[in-house]
């Protein structure tokens, strides 16, 4: 029996031996035999159950803010908070009584702390109202907002002194602290045909009056200071959505009388009067021009935005030109080292299995190269279907979307090696 057992024991070292040799070898078995040198880290990930919403409209679940501390983002479990270091869940805003999923968040939060939740009031109605703070997650206030009419694709803004909301029959704006209402949008007239736009800054209210003076009407109001409270006369295009506060830029119809508000590109001065107008036709018409994915220089010179099936393109704000365009790219913030973007395309041609982080040039395009986002399984899916937040204070990448596998969905921390 010993001479037996020793026999065995031999065969099943050899077998061990033999087997970690055969993986040495195999670099296709070994996670990090391809790693590269400029491999960013992951500092975690968590899950991030899809939601029926996500991907419906640009106002779905894909804002992600930032606290102190905390990356906060929503998605098929609420909208939740997760360290930006650890990924240690922090809170969940809590569902407010006989409301349902939640359908949108506000895509930032305001400087203060507060931003804007908005869940199901039934039927798919998407008119539910909260306000939280983003340091607590605790709801300061709610309010169901549910009227006639189903809405699937609310507005909501936040500053420092008013929640604003364009959501089913409510056009209004509520203080912060209590929810009291400050304002409220009316008709002109009583055969109006009417568009509003909002951001943090402004409220651009187009109308179309048969039967009021003038006619025609575009009204911008600054929300939060005694700023610009201006009207043009004359100007009935339908107001699409406000793309910039500095400068006040907004895409609208083409012609009045026209609700699909794709046209044009209109920007206005500090005193609201109507600066430069670009009809997004030729090249321009492929500019996706939505609020997540827009954004403008610091000397507001020059505009950024999704552009054709999964690019990235810059545009002169002074002349319509088309400055440059990218594919296989999508931007993700501005920053002192000019626009963070996420590629599977850099222009230095090494296009590896794994999206990489670049900063671009607003102006020229030119791309440096921060780091690569690194997976073993190479299972990160395409920059466009992501959505992106950067910390460009600890140099970290925020990450929400599905793998290529589409099985999975999760949030991912990615910090970029330090240059």
């Amino acid at each position: 029996m010993p001479l037996i057992l020793a026999i065995a024991m031999v065969v099943l070292i050899g077998a061990g031996v033999g087997g970690y040799f055969l993986l040495a070898e195999d670099d296709s078995a070994d996670p990090a035999a391809d790693r590269p040198a400029n491999a960013m880290s992951r500092l975690w990930e968590a899950p991030s159950p899809a939601s029926e919403r996500e991907g419906q409209d640009e106002n779905n679940l894909r804002s992600m803010w930032f606290n102190n501390d905390d990356v906060v983002f929503g998605d098929g479990g609420g909208v939740r908070a997760y360290n930006r270091k650890t990924g240690k869940k922090q809170w969940t805003v809590k569902t407010p009584k006989g409301a349902g999923e939640v359908c949108a968040m506000s895509k930032e939060a305001s400087d203060d702390g507060v931003g804007a939740v908005v869940f199901d009031a039934g039927g798919d109605d998407c008119s539910f109202l909260s306000v939280v703070d983003t340091d607590t997650g605790r709801t300061l206030w709610s309010k169901n907002l549910k009227g006639e009419s189903t809405e699937d694709s609310p507005q909501m803004v936040v500053n420092s002194k008013v929640v604003a909301v364009a959501m089913g029959d409510t056009y209004a704006g509520f203080t912060i602290t209590g929810g009291a209402k400050v304002w409220e949008l009316t008709a002109r007239g009583h055969e109006c045909t009417t568009t509003v736009g909002l951001s943090p800054q402004y409220r651009a209210v187009g109308s179309d009056c048969p039967d009021a003076k003038p006619k025609k009407q575009l009204a911008l109001q600054d929300l939060e200071y005694s700023g610009i409270h201006s009207t043009v006369s004359g100007d009935g295009r339908a107001v699409g959505q406000i793309l910039s506060d500095r400068p006040l830029t907004i895409r609208m119809s083409a012609e009045a009388n026209v609700i699909d508000a794709e046209g044009t590109l209109s920007t206005y001065t500090k005193e609201g009067k109507p600066d430069k107008t670009f009809k997004l036709e030729g090249e321009l018409k492929d500019l996706s021009l939505k609020p997540r994915d827009t954004f403008v220089d610091e000397d507001e010179q020059v505009l950024v935005s999704g552009y054709g099936s999964g690019g990235m393109a810059a545009m002169d704000l002074k002349t319509g030109e088309l400055l440059w365009k990218k594919w296989s790219s999508a931007p993700a913030a501005l920053d002192t080292e000019g626009l963070i973007a996420v590629t599977n395309a850099p222009d230095t041609g090494a296009v590896g299995r794994d999206p990489v982080l670049v900063s671009t040039g607003v102006r020229d395009g030119k791309e440096k190269v921060l780091g690569t986002l690194y997976d073993p399984k190479h299972a990160l899916g395409s920059p466009d279907l992501m959505s992106l937040a950067w910390d460009g204070h600890t140099n970290t990448l925020f990450i929400q979307g599905a793998g290529l596998s589409h099985d999975k969905t999760s949030v991912q921390a990615f910090k970029a090696p330090v240059s």
